[in-house]
């Protein structure tokens, strides 16, 4: 891969081959750069892609790049490491390099981006490409990406194929998957060659277009209903009370005692004192 450092004015170009490399200004660096401090840059190249790496913030086409995060970085693109200092990628020669349309990968590096509204279904969002802006929702159980017409994400990128990668929704996990495409599929600057999980802020690099990944917002969970007292199986017996003087009424359901019933008793009784009465005054009488 070809580079070009520029320094005060002056270009200095150099070629690296596949790799780690160190770039700074000290002697044990691979790339030794007056003007740097030493082992800045971490650059790996693998399969014509570069991804830069430094011990100190930087830029990637006027985008800042927080220390310690990879970054993806396209022939063309110019790495800024001061305001003096410059290294630029150079584009190779002829077309025959896959170009990747992208400006950045890590989902680390979208901050300055606007955030999607959340919504109850996993969406993607188009951030480079000729869909940019678009988003696209993931609603079924499996969704096709690619050109074709009868996939369900379908992008205007004639670097993606028909089919070109597949997103399976099981039981609250999402996979992303490639489908054999020529130009591959990059899940945060990685190549994907099995099923891979996606998380919220996930990119996912296909052809030129750069799509991020947003997790369905959560389904609030619903109130429980309010607690209703237990029926009792029985009625519970009143407590008993304190003994009065009041005669208790009748249960109801007997009959009353009949009034003729009473003026018999009455006579009766009548009847049996006046035979007393003449008892004792026939002894009396009798008696010498």
């Amino acid at each position: 891969m070809h580079f070009e450092f520029e320094h005060m004015g002056t270009s200095t170009p150099f070629e690296l081959p596949e790799g780690v490399h160190l770039l700074g200004g000290a002697a044990e660096d691979h790339v030794q750069l007056e003007g740097l401090p030493p082992g800045l840059l971490t650059l790996r190249i693998e399969s014509h892609r570069l991804m830069v790496e430094a011990t100190h913030a930087f830029t990637v086409g006027g985008v800042g790049v927080a220390p310690g995060v990879p970054r993806l970085v396209l022939p063309g693109e110019v790495v800024g490491l001061s305001e003096e200092m410059r290294l630029k990628v150079k584009a190779p020669d002829g077309d025959a390099e896959r170009q990747v349309g992208t400006v950045a990968v890590l989902k680390h590096l979208l901050m300055d981006l606007e955030e999607p509204p959340p919504s109850r279904a996993a969406t993607l969002q188009c951030l480079i490409g000729a869909d940019v802006g678009r988003t696209f929702a993931l609603a079924e159980a499996s969704t096709e990406l690619g050109r074709g017409k009868d996939v369900a994400v379908r992008l205007r990128d004639l670097a993606v194929s028909r089919h070109h990668a597949r997103i399976r929704h099981h039981e609250g996990a999402f996979l992303l998957e490639d489908l054999d495409s020529p130009n591959g599929l990059f899940l945060n600057g990685k190549p994907v060659k099995a099923p891979a999980p996606l998380q919220e802020g996930d990119v996912i690099e296909l052809g030129r277009t750069l799509l991020r990944f947003q997790a369905p917002m959560g389904t609030p969970e619903p109130e429980a209903p309010p607690e209703t007292p237990p029926t009792p199986a029985e009625t519970p017996a009143p407590a008993e009370t304190a003994p009065t003087n009041e005669t208790p009424a009748a249960p109801s359901g007997q009959d009353m005692p009949e009034r003729p019933r009473v003026r018999w008793e009455g006579w009766l009784i009548g009847l049996g004192a006046a035979l007393a009465l003449v008892g004792l005054l026939a002894t009396y009488a009798l008696t010498p």
